[in-house]
């Protein structure tokens, strides 16, 4: 789970960490969305890419996500590219203006 105002550098060391693909998950701050991204393992098959600009957050990360889909991207501390493709929302979820309604636990009934 990450924050709009992370780095996108601190948030992919946490994903680093694992070692394999990873989800991502941040709550929109403006709608409250879960949005989400699979994140693959830096690959040494892809083109090297640029280095991603030390101040981009992962608000800027989603977000330019939101119009492409799927991108290839590299941090400062990653030899290799990863890609990283947005998982789309689910519409039924967001259509509730709370989370509990959006979210509801089920209730055991004898």
């Amino acid at each position: 789970m990450t924050q709009p105002a992370e780095s996108l550098t601190d948030a992919m060391g946490m994903v680093s960490i694992h070692g394999r693909a990873a989800l991502v998950a941040m709550l929109d701050s403006q709608t409250d969305e879960l949005q989400m991204l699979h994140v693959t393992t830096p690959q040494p098959a892809l083109k090297i890419a640029k280095v991603s600009v030390d101040g981009r957050t992962m608000g800027d990360f989603f977000e330019d996500l939101s119009s492409t889909g799927i991108t290839e991207f590299r941090v400062k501390f990653w030899k290799h590219t990863a890609v990283a493709h947005r998982i789309p929302s689910c519409t039924i979820m967001q259509s509730q203006n709370t989370t509990v309604a959006r979210y509801p636990l089920s209730t055991y009934q004898r």
